[in-house]
């Protein structure tokens, strides 16, 4: 008897996806506290290409803090932007290399406004931890501030983002961004769905547990 309680036991830990927190591959899903859901389309070790559920695409650069490198939204009238610096590797912060605090000129075009540049300021702040489903993920924190200059040549702060970023899973699990006047909205990863798992009933049953709390 004892025997044939083990096999069965045996068999469904077999049949049981268990899946590392390290194997985030294209097609999973990852969910978001404030119900948003965003779908892995590509990844290489410069960039990654997100969509949400709105067919909105996201494409992320390497460094966490770095703001979207590309957004586009498809429909009648397409609109999007792009964002970029002359080299990436002259605003890298820890662990990607040894600065602590880095300054940088941002350019976004837009592509029916045009183009601006913005001022960021970012630094590492150490690091962290984050429980997602009972498993604890190392961290590394960061600071940024997006400023304008005005006319006396006196810094404003337009926005501050706080990033925990998860290099395990190579993925920004908490944000907290706050705005000119001083608003606050906190986002984090609550779910990450194996491609597999990532069907759109499953995708929206969990959406709905996770915002009707």
């Amino acid at each position: 008897m004892r025997q044939k309680h083990l096999t069965k036991l045996a068999a469904l830990l077999v049949i049981v996806p268990v899946m590392s927190m390290a194997e985030i591959k294209p097609g999973s899903v990852v969910i978001y506290s404030d119900g948003d859901a965003e779908k892995l389309l590509a990844a290489n070790k410069e960039w990654s290409l997100w969509e949400d559920q709105r067919k909105r695409q996201y494409k992320r650069a390497y460094l966490p803090y770095f703001p979207v490198l590309e957004y586009r939204r498809f429909g009648e009238e397409p609109s999007g932007y792009d964002q970029f610096v002359p080299d990436l590797s002259e605003v890298e912060l820890k662990p990607f290399s040894d600065r602590e605090s880095v300054q940088f000129d941002l350019t976004r075009r837009d592509l029916q406004k045009g183009t601006k540049k913005r001022l960021w300021r970012c630094s590492y702040a150490g690091i962290g931890s984050y429980v997602l489903r009972k498993q604890q993920l190392k961290t590394h924190e960061y600071s940024c501030r997006r400023l304008v200059v005005d006319k006396r040549f006196i810094e404003k702060v337009r926005e501050q983002l706080l990033l925990s970023y998860s290099p395990e899973l190579n993925l920004v699990v908490k944000q907290v961004k706050t705005n000119r006047y001083g608003k606050e909205q906190l986002v984090q990863v609550e779910r990450i769905l194996t491609p597999e798992r990532a069907t759109r009933k499953r995708i929206a049953r969990t959406v709905y547990k996770i915002t009707s709390r």
